[in-house]
């Protein structure tokens, strides 16, 4: 990872809570071992008191500094966090329940399942960043949708519109993005060794779904060890939603030049040799948040196939991009928030560079509709 204290602020603002942090990895990969086992248990896959003994040994392993210690020396060696995590349940444990622990699964169940949970808490808080004040911000600026403004071809003026029509392509596709994001599905992994289930047999199906329902997830209906299908729906939303900020970031970067100034930018970007100018540092900011974001999606995206039953290379680096981009989406969002904050729309210059066109303003009223079209997407949204 990189780190430059000169540009942390600049790179990584607000401080935001990580989802895949190692605390909450490990306390991830705890609840699975206790919930698996609660549920074999139901199933009569492993004795009742095994299961209730397991559960009381995982609430008395403590995640310090000194656990997180064991768990990087043990992936240091092994490749894989879950051995160091099994072992301290082990230590809390009496000897003879041991052979009821982990039974039948392996680390990629653990591991995937612990990216899935961290994958749906991100989820949650992001749709929530994208309320309240953002809605909030969007509808105040459709008060003022019959502005009539120039639209741009190719960055060269071609007819009259109203600002509401600007304002429906550049948000609506972004609300429908946001709203495809409460249909994801953030499934367990429950495969074992190879990825056949071959230990519980018949029964493999119903602790699957058991163990969904326990954990608040979902059931893709197969194992998905060598299938990152449900990484990769996942992943595509968020690509789809950066792609559609930048493509914004883009506009106003463009409308907030100096020979346009249809955007005013409140903040100073001062510059070291020129005092007159006011470069738009928040809007690149913001673009460069949400071009990082964009560039670990696809560094993930040129490793998601995996070889034979298990790859360590590409799933090795899934667990590193998918670290980075939780924290990188919040403060792309978070970024283009400030930013809407910081800038005021402009209507007489939009109403200069749409004077050429006097003729044809008559039918730029016809873009009226779009305010309305664009409050029904958010209204929906709110719901």
């Amino acid at each position: 990872m990189i780190d430059r204290k000169i540009f942390r602020t600049y790179w990584g603002y607000p401080q935001v809570n990580s989802h895949v942090s190692d605390v909450s990895f490990i306390r991830a990969i705890l609840t699975y071992e206790s919930c698996l086992a609660s549920c074999q248990s139901s199933l009569g896959i492993i004795p009742k008191e095994a299961a209730q003994a397991i559960h009381e040994a995982v609430n008395r392993v403590r995640v310090d500094d000194g656990l997180i210690q064991q768990v990087d020396s043990s992936t240091a060696e092994n490749g894989i966090p879950t051995i160091a995590v099994v072992e301290a349940i082990k230590e809390q444990l009496d000897q003879s329940y041991h052979p009821f622990l982990h039974v039948g699964v392996t680390s990629q169940d653990l591991i995937d399942t612990a990216h899935m949970l961290a994958l749906q808490q991100l989820t949650k808080d992001f749709r929530q960043v994208f309320s309240g004040n953002f809605q909030s911000l969007v509808k105040s600026w459709l008060e003022h949708s019959d502005w009539i403004c120039i639209a741009r071809t190719r960055q060269q003026q071609a007819l009259p519109v109203t600002f509401g029509y600007k304002l429906y392509h550049w948000f609506a596709p972004l609300v429908d993005s946001l709203k495809i994001l409460e249909q994801l599905r953030f499934p367990v992994s429950l495969g074992g060794p190879v990825g056949d289930m071959r230990a519980f047999g018949e029964q493999g199906k119903v602790l699957t779904e058991k163990l969904a329902e326990a954990l608040g997830m979902d059931d893709f209906g197969a194992v998905w060890h060598q299938n990152r299908q449900p990484v990769l729906e996942i992943v595509n939303v968020y690509e789809r939603i950066l792609m559609q900020l930048r493509k914004i970031l883009q506009d106003w970067i463009f409308l907030a030049n100096s020979e346009i100034a249809e955007l005013r930018l409140l903040s100073k970007g001062k510059s070291s040799a020129m005092a007159h100018k006011n470069n738009p540092v928040q809007l690149e900011q913001a673009m460069v948040l949400v071009s990082i974001a964009l560039d670990s999606i696809q560094n993930y995206k040129n490793h998601a196939i995996f070889s034979s039953e298990r790859d360590g290379v590409s799933w090795t680096l899934e667990w590193y991009y998918l670290s980075a981009l939780d924290s990188q989406l919040q403060v792309a969002a978070h970024g283009f928030l400030k930013t809407m904050h910081l800038m005021e729309w402009q209507k007489e210059a939009m109403g200069r560079h749409a004077s050429s066109f006097q003729h044809q303003l008559q039918e730029a009223a016809l873009s009226k509709g779009f305010k309305e079209a664009l409050l029904r997407l958010l209204l929906s949204e709110e719901d």
